[in-house]
C-alpha cells in the first residue's frame, strides 16, 4: 500500500506569537564570563552566580565511579586530555578537605544519578580553576523582537547618517527653526566671525 501524505496546515505569518512552543522555548544570552582561580574564589562564584564549569584530569577509575568520594587509585592511569564537569556545590570531607559536588555529562546511569563527589586538591585538578558564566534567559519571541528592533534602529541610524532622514524641525517649527538659529548666531557672535572671514 503506497504512502499518502497529508498537506500540513499553513503556518500563521507571525508564528512567533501564535506558536506556543516557540514563544515559551528558552534561549540564553551570555552576558559575562569569569575565570576563577583557587578554591575560595570558586566557592564565591558558585554562591554568587550559581554552577561553574571546571576541568579535571580523567583517570581510568573515574569511568567506574559509583558512589562515595572520588579520588584517584594507585593502579589507574590518566587518559589524554581533560574532562569538563559542572560544579554545583561542595561539602567537607572527613579529613577536612573540600569535596566538590559535580554533575557529569554521562547521564543518570553513571555515578550517583549522574553526579560525583570529587576530593579537592587531589590528582584530578578539579579545583585548579573554573569558568563562571552569567546568562540572561529569553524566550525565542523576546529574542526575535529585540533583533527586529535592533535592525530597525540600525536602518534608521544609517539613513540619518546619509542625510535621508528629516528630523521634522522645519515641518514642526516652520521658519521659526532657522530664525531661532539666526538669533543664537547673533548672540554668540558666530555671525560676525563668518563676516570677518
Amino acid at each position: 500500500m503506497p504512502y499518502k501524505g497529508k498537506k500540513a496546515a499553513e503556518c500563521d505569518v507571525d508564528h512567533f506569537e501564535t506558536n506556543e512552543c516557540r514563544v515559551d522555548n528558552q534561549i540564553y544570552k551570555l552576558s559575562d564570563i569569569c575565570i576563577t582561580v583557587q578554591e575560595e574564589n570558586i566557592k564565591r562564584e558558585i554562591i554568587k552566580y550559581g554552577p561553574v564549569v571546571s576541568q579535571m584530569l580523567p583517570y581510568t577509575d573515574f569511568l567506574a565511579y559509583k558512589e562515595g568520594s572520588y579520588h584517584r587509585t594507585p593502579e589507574s592511569f590518566k587518559f589524554s586530555g581533560y574532562h569538563l564537569v559542572k560544579l554545583i556545590g561542595w561539602s567537607k570531607a572527613m579529613d577536612g578537605s573540600t569535596e566538590w559536588i559535580a554533575e557529569n555529562s554521562w547521564g543518570p546511569d553513571w555515578g550517583m544519578n549522574g553526579y560525583v563527589r570529587v576530593l579537592g586538591r587531589g590528582d584530578s585538578g578539579i579545583d585548579s580553576y573554573a569558568l563562571g558564566m552569567q546568562v540572561i534567559p529569553y524566550t525565542v519571541y523576546d529574542y526575535m523582537s529585540m533583533q527586529n528592533m535592533r535592525s530597525s534602529v540600525d536602518d534608521y541610524t544609517s539613513s540619518y547618517e546619509q542625510g535621508d532622514v528629516d528630523l521634522g524641525l522645519t515641518a514642526q517649527f516652520g521658519n521659526q527653526a532657522s530664525e531661532a538659529q539666526d538669533e543664537v548666531d547673533k548672540l554668540t557672535g558666530a555671525d560676525e566671525e563668518e563676516d570677518d572671514e
